[in-house]
């Protein structure tokens, strides 16, 4: 029995050390990394310098105190300043202790979003540390002396709560009411949504209709804000924030909130709804495919098969309006999740009827995102006949697709590969091995239903990914990260409330659920930093001047607002007639497809000097190459849009610090064989 006890407490030692070893190496590629973004900030180190004396100075302390925890791993014994503290939470009241945590969990949002800290150049190593220093504090506030595979459930879930709190805080940090585009596209988009219900805004010669660049599915969703009247660019910056927030935490309660309202399963179920919400950002998702998912969730939950039928329909239909690569997902989602409420399906006889629901509310789904838009098509302008199945190779191959972005690259580091496999393995392995040990009870028949349509999903999000134009996220896997969501909230349900009577495996369980919650919030911590904005007087500045140079250039003729359309929109410049032709995004989606045909008439009109003034980000006519973010898309826009643009027009001013620019005809065309498209 002694040798025994022996064995135990030395294996306990053992794994105990190598924890402890395992945490100072972490804490050395951190600090690593916040010696070099940090302190050196590209100089040499120096003993004047003051930042290097308390960096050295707070670096001996560490050293000190990871020693001597590892000297207390080694002994097996427990640290008296730990047994101090643990008296001390203990005595603070519970309320406030949860205050305490809520508020530890904010840190990596605090540090990283909405302090000058974000700014500097830390890596993946610190602000995971920070991450999870914070996450470990605010579980030791909240349960100071719970020593058991529980309280690292619990520590996952802080990270996954403070991860949560991070990416929300990284979209609310850009509700502004900064005039100008916090991005590549944003303020044209605006300009885009604004079309079906404020379209009186801008003042036209005529009421022809508006070409916007944008799926109507797409477009309605983030349209509905401006039936708010006289709503401005905050108010629909929040509502834009809110989409990105609001419909993956919808997606989250619609998967496992039903009717059960017992304690443990609220506490459960919330955590799942915040992780999803964490999972999903990791693409991140649009709004009306969640919308989608939502309306399917919601259908399969139904009794009446009618009412299911009619939602599975409306969602395949906004599908296809959104975007033509979502419009089988709601129809395979609703025949999987139908299926997966089965217990053991199979074919034997009798047992076929058991069928009829998935079967009728996938084809539903078909129906919906197939053959219902092209009815309406037909009702509305007529139409040659119904196509069964969609045609992908037509719009594959109207853009060249980029292989290369599958592996590590300077548009997205990881690549997709990897970064899928980071984004989605915890999770695949997670269920997997509950499937396995029939903790999760599902047949062959379902996992190879599920293995099918993800598989499938997958596939269609590498391809989509390799499209010139993406592959700097992993936003294009959206239906295959939902599928996921699904089929894992399907699984927890069975898992959550047989946890306690798994007895061996609940170690395994309790492990690999850790690694699935931790990974997102790994993820999601690589990115974001404050939002820097220049000064008041200089956005006023800028304006006034911009607003003087469109009232001089109006006198003479038209004026274009190839980019910043959101001025328009929002009465920043006003009395513009607005000019639809030639938007920046539709001409980039132009120049991606090398369409010259299209590009025609724009140069006729650069040649023939149609245009008084031109408002537009800067203008650059170097070709980057795959060595840039995006480099063969600028190297497209360059050769197609910025060259011939520059040939025929001048900068007349140029605000750099909001990227604006604004153009004039030259008085002699440049003559210039490289950049100069003959129109």
């Amino acid at each position: 029995m002694g040798e025994d006890a022996g064995s135990v407490f030395m294996k306990k030692r053992l794994a105990t050390a190598m924890a402890w070893l395992i945490l100072g190496a972490f804490l050395t590629l951190a600090i690593l990394e916040f010696y070099s973004g940090v302190i050196l900030l590209g100089n040499a180190p120096s003993f004047v310098s003051k930042r290097f004396l308390v960096f050295l100075v707070g670096l001996l302390l560490l050293t000190a105190a990871w020693l001597y925890g590892l000297w207390a791993c080694w002994a097996g014994i427990k640290p008296r300043i730990i047994a101090s503290l643990q008296l001390v939470v203990e005595r603070i009241s519970l309320p406030v202790r949860g205050i305490l945590s809520f508020i530890l969990v904010l840190i990596p949002s605090i540090v990283f979003i909405f302090s000058s800290f974000g700014l500097y150049d830390t890596g993946f190593w610190f602000r995971s540390t920070i991450l999870l220093a914070a996450a470990f504090l605010a579980n030791f506030v909240w349960m100071p002396r719970l020593r058991s595979i529980n309280w690292l459930l619990c520590f996952a879930t802080g990270v996954t709560i403070s991860g949560a709190f991070f990416t929300m805080s990284g979209w609310l940090s850009r509700i502004t009411s900064y005039p100008f585009s916090l991005s590549w596209s944003e303020g044209n988009r605006f300009w885009d949504y604004s079309i079906p219900f404020a379209s009186y805004r801008y003042f036209r010669p005529d009421s022809s209709p508006i070409f916007t660049f944008i799926s109507s599915g797409r477009q309605l969703l983030w349209a509905v804000v401006y039936l708010i009247p006289n709503v401005q660019i905050w108010g629909v910056r929040l509502w834009d924030a809110m989409t990105w927030i609001v419909f993956p935490l919808g997606l989250g309660w619609a998967v496992v909130f039903r009717r059960s309202l017992a304690k443990p399963d609220w506490i459960w179920k919330t955590v799942f709804v915040l992780w999803t919400f964490l999972f999903l950002s990791q693409g991140p998702i649009y709004a009306p495919l969640l919308v989608c998912a939502i309306l399917v969730v919601v259908a399969v939950r139904q009794r009446s098969l009618v009412v299911s039928i009619i939602l599975v329909v409306l969602a395949a239909y906004y599908a296809n309006l959104s975007r033509w690569t979502w419009t089988y997902a709601p129809g395979l989602w609703a025949g999987l999740l139908a299926l997966l409420d089965m217990k053991e399906p199979g074919f034997q006889k009798g047992r076929l009827k058991e069928f009829l629901r998935p079967v009728i509310l996938g084809l539903s789904g078909y129906f919906g995102g197939q053959v219902l838009p092209q009815l309406v098509a037909w009702l509305q302008a007529g139409s040659q006949g119904i196509a069964l199945l969609i045609d992908p190779s037509r719009n594959l191959s109207r853009q060249p697709l980029l292989w290369d972005r599958l592996w590590p690259n300077t548009t997205y580091g990881p690549g997709i590969l990897l970064g899928t496999i980071w984004a989605g393995l915890p999770v695949v392995v997670l269920l997997a091995w509950l499937a396995w040990k029939h903790i999760w009870k599902v047949n062959l028949l379902q996992l190879a239903a599920m293995v099918f349509i993800g598989l499938a999903f997958y596939g269609v999000g590498l391809v989509a990914s390799t499209k010139i134009g993406g592959g700097s996220n992993l936003h294009n896997l959206d239906m295959f990260w939902i599928t996921l969501v699904m089929v894992a909230g399907w699984a927890l349900s069975e898992l959550a409330p047989n946890y306690g009577r798994l007895g061996s495996t609940r170690r395994a369980a309790a492990g690999l659920l850790c690694v699935a919650l931790v990974s997102p919030a790994l993820f999601a911590i690589q990115y974001g930093s404050p939002l820097v904005l220049p000064n008041k007087e200089l956005i006023v500045s800028v304006l006034d001047g911009i607003r003087e140079s469109v009232s001089r250039a109006q006198q003479k003729g038209e004026v274009l607002f190839l980019d910043q359309r959101q001025l328009l929109t929002f009465d920043q410049v006003q009395g513009v007639p607005l000019v639809v032709e030639y938007e920046k995004k539709f001409l980039m989606d132009q120049a991606l497809a090398g369409n010259a045909a299209y590009f025609t008439g724009f140069y006729q009109d650069l040649a023939k000097k149609r245009f008084t003034l031109i408002v537009s980000e800067p203008v650059a006519v170097k070709l980057q190459g795959k060595g840039v973010v995006f480099g063969d898309e600028n190297d497209a826009y360059v050769h197609w849009v910025s060259g011939p643009l520059s040939c025929y027009y001048e900068p007349l001013t140029t605000y750099e610090e909001v990227s604006v620019q604004l153009l004039v005809p030259r008085q002699e065309p440049l003559r210039d064989p490289k950049i100069c498209l003959a129109p």
